[in-house]
């Protein structure tokens, strides 16, 4: 019987995740894929044109599944800092579930500086997710919640950037994901109006992290 073409493509799709997630970019090849997808090679030229279009497509998607809980998080009714940790403490679950995920993602960022498909997947990935975030941080000051010297674009860029690093630094390391994550909402708390936010005490580890730099900051301010 022969294969649904629907069930080929996602096939490949999800062969090329499970690819990347045991071994990166370095030496993938479109015979490994198709042999652990259990299809015919020919089958990645006739839906995704080439090795790489389906690579950018199984990243672009890897990526957006990810992020969902967090705009999830994001988007729920609340106050600022509860919806702000609530998304941090998702974005903290995602990294220590999803490892191997940003080993994948970290190995086409690299292969994607000699790779024009690649790169301009990243590309729209990271537009997508900047128009996202700089339309969230223009409705929180629409709110009143975010002060007006805060450029939605810049923010989002250097959100996204922070996210990157992150990633990259878990290629070759263990990065300190609760650590870089208190500091982020410390930059995004001091951006808000009004009087200064404290974490829910139910935020675990990402609220410890706050606490600390706010004790290291009032520490800091007394000498």
């Amino acid at each position: 019987m022969p294969q649904d073409r629907g069930d080929t493509r996602q096939r490949l799709l999800d062969a090329t995740v499970a690819a990347l997630r045991a071994r990166g970019t370095p030496g993938l090849t479109s015979r490994e894929i198709a042999g652990i997808a259990g299809v015919n090679l020919q089958a990645i030229t006739y839906h995704f044109g080439s090795k790489d279009a389906l690579v950018a497509e199984a990243l672009t998607g890897l990526v957006r599944d990810r992020i969902a809980p967090i705009r999830a998080a994001l988007e729920t009714k609340g106050e600022l800092p509860d919806r702000l940790f609530n998304a941090l403490e998702t974005i903290t679950q995602v990294f220590n579930a999803a490892r191997p995920d940003l080993v994948a993602y970290a190995s086409v960022v690299e292969a994607s500086s000699t790779n024009p498909t690649l790169a301009q997947a990243l590309e729209n990935l990271h537009a997508e997710l900047a128009d996202y975030l700089a339309t969230l941080i223009t409705d929180l000051q629409r709110d009143g919640l975010i002060q007006d010297w805060v450029q939605p674009h810049a923010m989002a860029a250097l959100l996204i950037a922070i996210g990157d690093g992150v990633a990259m630094h878990s290629h070759y390391g263990e990065p300190d994901v609760e650590g870089v994550l208190g500091q982020v909402a410390m930059l995004l708390l001091s951006a808000g109006v009004g009087e200064s936010a404290s974490p829910p005490p139910s935020m675990g580890g990402v609220s410890s992290s706050v606490m600390r730099s706010e004790q290291r900051i009032a520490g800091g301010a007394s000498l």
